[in-house]
């Protein structure tokens, strides 16, 4: 059991449990089908978040919910030419990356931050999450987890 079905958090580096990634659904969909590793440009690379925190999977574009979770293995900074390298194993396909990059303005030496996940699994129940998320995901802290619970009950 993880410490999301508990009501538990245990308290990583800084506080911090894990991050909240924005994804759109199909894109998360494809994370839970053998395609675990998630890439993003940030503005600023997550100095608290450590391999055995959580990503938890955040639906974007109106949903609102957190629509599963998987424990991280590793993160990293990878440029976009690196980032290519992972092919089948990412969740996004080559011409979603190269759309992905070019709206956000990037060139294949630009780095991204990396999730490779565990295990990412599927909640039978999506969770509310009313929390806005910007786009480069926001740290799961106790505080954050305690108030998505309580949306949830």
């Amino acid at each position: 059991m993880n410490g999301t079905e508990t009501g538990e958090v245990g308290l990583g580096k800084n506080g911090v449990t894990g991050i909240i990634v924005p994804l759109d659904g199909g894109t998360i969909d494809r994370v839970f089908h053998h395609r675990p590793i998630i890439p993003i440009f940030v503005d600023r690379f997550p100095s608290d978040l450590e391999p055995g925190d959580r990503a938890f999977l955040y639906v974007s574009g109106g949903a609102r919910v957190i629509d599963g979770e998987g424990g991280i293995s590793s993160v990293t900074r990878e440029p976009l030419s690196d980032v290519r390298l992972y092919a089948g194993e990412l969740c996004l396909s080559d011409n979603e990356l190269d759309d992905y990059a070019a709206s956000s303005r990037k060139t294949e030496r630009d780095e991204m931050l990396v999730l490779k996940l565990d295990q990412p699994t599927k909640y039978v129940k999506a969770m509310k999450c009313s929390l806005k998320i910007p786009s480069d995901g926001v740290y799961m802290t106790s505080e954050t987890f305690y108030h998505i619970l309580g949306e949830n009950r």
